[in-house]
């Protein structure tokens, strides 16, 4: 593992905070986490609120105990880090590499560069290719930034020359859905997205309901075969001294994922529970296809391996690690560490609750069987909050069907206010409402990541509660084990999430109206798992909801 400082007096950490200004609780906050550190701590849940400043905390203690990772969700959360003013500084980005392209065909990314379809490239990787020059600077950095994606796909390369190995410090920020992170890692598509068109095209007519475990093994395993006989082709050409397409480039690559993927299927499905299904998408070429996704129902098996023996310390900070007991146990900590080498600190929020309001606006669920009569109830609220909000204003909404359904009834008055989007428009649709002012911004999961700061929006309205699909397999699975617990607890943090998107300094002053009724129940079942900063938003006849007996 590599070396790093074991001990640190809290007088140095304070002195390597990087503002002059410390904000509320944070002086605190850097002290016991030293402290518990010094004291055999090793792995820090960090829970605190919009405006307590994490990231700067975070920054603080991995300059104190570098080498170290800094990994979180979204690549816009790195660009955000790297633009702040005290922090950007101490960090070293590092993306995958098809956010880079190769310096010697400039139209293909780093992933599908000429050293991976040519064989025997001399491309001088760590002196020319934009990649590898920004892996090597990391790779020196005493902090190096970077995606979970890249954090966990980059661990593949454990032992490799170029490899990051372990750190003495990892922050994983934004963290409160690592084990999701991890499950869409594992998990098996098989689709034309991900497969060499020729190798899908042969094997599709095959993908059915598989019934058993047994059937879809055999059905992965003749499938991995294929592709990696497939793969060995594409390596035969280049041996031959030819020289790839992007094209067949991008094919190898596809065949080499997902030979990994499928051998992680095979070697665990027999020990550990996955589950199935079909889906189906559409390919411009082939129309019409069905899609095989498998994943594991639980990620705790894969996190020691992937997570917790990547470091000797560990924050792992969110605003909504609202059980920390079962996060503990969904993320596998208690498998890696002691119990007494955990600790969960739970921060106030800094923000006056005055410009944080949350309005009850609920007039009836929109659930399956009630929202035929209530939505229509629900536009029509909807409408009185858009007479009153003029600024701009985010609408969460749980599906792109529903979206559709608000654009169908809504009166046409309100329509030039609004952006809508698909999932291929999202970006376009962002940066509009962004960018623009008075402006209404029906949206779909943009709960989290997102920074809408001061004027950017100035009031949100929770449309639909999020809660997940119980028609996804993972979700049924999960529900037929009565985890129910679980399910609300998932619904309850994209709320809290989307709260915290639009109220982002001291000075941001932003309402939270809450359209679908189906809240009431959600924080009457999960009233111990409530943050106190939260509860102290809702409105007086919810408070008592949530009153601890």
């Amino acid at each position: 593992m590599e070396s790093g400082r074991v001990m640190v007096s809290s007088e140095e950490v304070i002195s390597l905070f990087p503002s002059d200004k410390f904000r509320k609780y944070q002086k605190e906050v850097l002290k016991k986490i030293n402290d518990s550190f010094n004291s055999g701590v090793r792995c820090i849940l960090l829970e605190a609120p919009t405006g307590f400043g994490k990231s700067i905390v975070n920054v603080t203690m991995c300059r104190a105990y570098e080498p170290a990772f800094y990994a979180t969700p979204q690549l816009n959360l790195i660009d955000q880090m790297k633009r702040d003013r005290y922090i950007g500084l101490h960090l070293t980005e590092i993306k995958g590499r098809r956010n880079y392209y190769c310096v010697y065909d400039p139209i293909a990314t780093c992933d599908v560069g000429l050293c991976y379809r040519q064989a025997g490239f001399d491309c001088k990787k760590t002196e020319v290719c934009h990649y590898w020059k920004a892996k090597i600077k990391a790779l020196n950095s005493p902090i190096a930034l970077m995606s979970f994606a890249y954090f966990l796909l980059e661990g593949r390369t454990e032992g490799n020359q170029y490899s990051f190995g372990n750190r003495n410090l990892l922050v994983l920020d934004e963290s409160h859905s690592i084990d999701r992170h991890v499950i869409n890692h594992v998990n098996l598509v098989v689709s034309p997205y991900v497969l060499p068109g020729n190798i899908y095209r042969n094997i599709s007519r095959n993908i059915r309901h598989f019934v058993t475990i047994e059937e879809l093994k055999d059905f992965v395993a003749s499938t991995t075969e294929l592709v990696s006989s497939s793969y060995h082709d594409y390596e035969i050409i280049t041996l031959d001294g030819k020289v790839l397409t992007v094209e067949q480039g991008l094919d190898k690559l596809k065949a080499e994922n997902f030979v990994s993927k499928s051998e992680l299927f095979l070697n665990t499905c027999d020990d550990l529970e996955w589950i199935w299904d079909i889906q189906y998408t559409t390919s411009r070429t082939l129309g019409l296809c069905k899609v095989l996704v498998a994943q594991p129902v639980f990620a705790h098996a894969f996190m020691n391996d992937m997570i917790w023996k990547r470091a000797n310390k560990f924050i792992v900070s969110s605003a909504t690690i609202l059980d920390p007991t079962k996060f503990i146990r969904e993320t596998g900590i208690n498998l890696s560490m002691k119990s007494d080498e955990i600790l969960h600190l739970r921060i106030p929020s800094t923000f006056p609750v005055e410009h944080r309001k949350i309005v009850n606006s609920a007039n009836g669920k929109l659930t399956r069987k009630t929202r035929d009569e209530n939505l229509p109830i629900a536009v029509k609220i909807l409408e009185t909050i858009l007479d009153t909000e003029k600024g701009n204003v985010a609408v969460h909404v749980h599906s792109y069907d529903m979206a559709v359904s608000i654009m169908n009834i809504i009166d046409s008055k309100y329509k030039e206010r609004i952006i809508t989007h698909t999932p291929e428009t999202r970006k376009d649709a962002l940066r509009r409402f962004e960018n623009e002012r008075g402006n209404v911004f029906i949206c779909v999961a943009f709960e989290e990541g997102y920074d809408w700061i001061g004027d950017i929006c100035t009031a949100q309205v929770l449309f639909k509660v999020p809660y997940p699909d119980i028609n996804d397999k993972r979700v049924a699975r999960r529900l037929s084990k009565h985890d129910w617990h679980w399910y609300r607890l998932e619904t309850l943090k994209t709320v809290i999430q989307a709260y915290g998107r639009a109220i982002r300094s001291e000075e941001d002053i932003a309402n939270f109206y809450i359209v679908d009724a189906s809240f009431i129940d959600l924080i009457k079942n999960e009233k111990k798992y409530v943050p106190e900063w939260f509860k102290e938003a809702l409105p007086d006849e919810w408070k008592n909801l949530v009153k601890q007996q």
